[in-house]
């Protein structure tokens, strides 16, 4: 389309940040829904600690995969299995949607 790969590639990660800010949100309300009064603030630095590290965990295992699937600049055979693989892996949180259900029942016994 003739877009400069350095914009395209600045743009993305942009777009892709905004949006991953945006994702967040109902995560802070869920939290802000359960969270017993006067730790707030604890709770919402434990959870950016836990998201921030999320991010450094993704970005290493993101490497790793793409190491161990031998994918590189020049050699793209075996970049759908990859991604594939990175795609799968971003539905493993929805294993632990059961906890996040019965915390709000709890919440709820409790008031």
């Amino acid at each position: 389309w003739g877009l400069d790969d350095r914009l395209f590639s600045i743009g993305d990660d942009v777009v892709q940040s905004a949006l991953g800010e945006v994702g967040f949100l109902p995560l802070l309300v869920l939290a802000a829904k359960i969270c017993p009064p006067g730790i707030e603030g604890a709770l919402f630095a434990a959870l950016m600690s836990i998201f921030n590290l999320g991010g450094i965990v993704s970005t290493e295992a993101g490497a790793l995969l793409t190491d161990m699937f031998h994918v590189s600049e020049t050699d793209f055979s075996n970049l759908a299995p990859l991604i594939i693989v990175c795609a799968a892996s971003s539905l493993f949180p929805l294993l632990f949607l059961g906890w996040v259900r019965g915390a709000e029942d709890e919440k709820a016994m409790l008031d």
